[in-house]
């Protein structure tokens, strides 16, 4: 696992897809945030949800599984992001084990 100590930030909006409304994480050639945290496509997380403010924290046993195959990819659900409106923007914190993702003020 390659996980570095630089904490890095990003801007996501919530959006409409044919799947529903969804915010998506996801590593690309020029982004390696979720990665560089840790969250390595097949990594075990967790999820809390508490006061509007989701954490992903990386955990062997954990309910959920970072997917994707070229990059990793981690999808909120609509009842991750419940109370969101299409178009708000939220800030997601990437540190070493840990994603925290919290609506942009």
């Amino acid at each position: 696992m390659n996980m570095n100590n630089n904490i890095n930030t990003q801007t996501v909006t919530v959006r409409k897809t044919a799947r529903g409304v969804r915010v998506w994480l996801e590593d690309t050639a020029n982004n390696s945030r979720l990665s560089g945290a840790g969250f390595c496509a097949g990594a075990r997380y967790d999820t809390t949800i508490i006061d509007g403010v989701i954490t992903y924290t990386l955990n062997p046993e954990g309910k959920k599984r970072v997917s994707g195959k070229a990059y990793p990819l981690i999808d909120l659900s609509r009842k991750s992001i419940d109370g969101l409106e299409i178009g708000d923007e939220l800030t997601a914190v990437y540190s070493a084990g840990s994603v925290v993702i919290r609506k942009t003020i």
